[in-house]
C-alpha cells in the first residue's frame, strides 16, 4: 500500500468514526464550534490541516467558499466522481451537516480562525510558475494570490502546496468540475487545460501557495 492509500484509509476512519460522535450528539440548533469538532481529526483543532490525512489547512478561509464547497459535497457536485477518493471522504464525513444552516455555521466558524500557512509551502522562485500563474491564474485569484469573491475564486497563498496540486490534477481529469451545474468548476477545468505540462503545473501551484496569505 502505498503512502498516498495509507493516509487516505486513515482519513477514511477518522473522519468515520468523528461523524459519527457528532451525527450521535442529538444537537438541536446549528452550532458552527459544536459541529467543527466532526473536522478536527482531519483538519486539526486550529483548521491548520494534517498532512498525514491529505486534509488541508482551513483556518482563515473565505465563509462564502467553504459553504459553497461544503454545499457542493453535500449535492454531490464534488466527491462523487470516479478515482476521487479524498473527495469521497469529506463527501461522507460532512454528511453530519445536516442543513443549510449547519453548513454556514461551521463556514463561518472555520473563517474565524487565524489563517496558519500549510508547512510545506514556500516562497517560490521559478520565474517560469510566476509567469504562468499571472497570465492564466491571476486573473480571478489575484496577483497576490488572495482571491477574488465576486469571481468565486478562493485564496490560494498559504494554502497547502500538496493539496492544491491534487486539486489541480482533479480538475484536469474531470474528477472535479464535471458537473453540470458545476459552472465555476467547469470553468477552472479549462483553465488547468491550459497548463502545458506537469512540471509547470507544480510550478505554477508552488508559486500560487507561496504567496503571501
Amino acid at each position: 500500500m502505498s503512502h498516498s492509500e495509507r493516509a487516505y484509509c486513515r482519513f477514511v476512519a477518522v473522519a468515520g468514526v468523528a461523524a459519527a460522535l457528532l451525527a450521535g450528539n442529538g444537537r438541536a440548533a446549528a452550532d458552527g464550534r459544536a459541529l467543527y469538532a466532526a473536522c478536527i481529526p482531519c483538519h486539526g483543532a486550529r483548521g491548520e490541516g494534517i498532512a498525514s490525512t491529505g486534509a488541508p489547512n482551513i483556518a482563515g478561509g473565505e465563509s462564502w467558499y467553504l459553504q459553497r464547497q461544503l454545499q457542493e459535497f453535500a449535492a454531490g457536485r464534488r466527491g462523487a466522481a470516479a478515482g476521487d477518493t479524498y473527495g469521497a471522504a469529506m463527501r461522507a464525513a460532512s454528511g453530519v451537516l445536516r442543513s443549510d444552516a449547519d453548513r454556514l455555521a461551521v463556514a463561518t466558524y472555520v473563517s474565524s480562525l487565524r489563517r496558519i500557512r500549510s508547512a510545506d509551502t514556500a516562497p517560490a522562485a521559478s520565474s517560469n510558475g510566476r509567469n504562468y500563474y499571472n497570465a492564466i491564474c491571476s486573473a480571478c485569484h489575484g496577483a497576490n494570490g488572495r482571491g477574488n469573491e465576486k469571481l468565486g475564486a478562493p485564496r490560494l497563498a498559504g494554502l497547502a502546496t500538496a493539496y492544491v496540486a491534487r486539486q489541480l490534477n482533479a480538475f484536469k481529469t474531470g474528477q472535479r468540475g464535471s458537473d453540470p451545474a458545476d459552472r465555476l468548476g467547469a470553468q477552472m477545468r479549462a483553465v488547468a487545460a491550459m497548463l502545458p505540462d506537469e512540471e509547470t503545473a507544480r510550478e505554477v501551484v508552488r508559486y500560487a501557495t507561496g504567496l503571501e496569505p
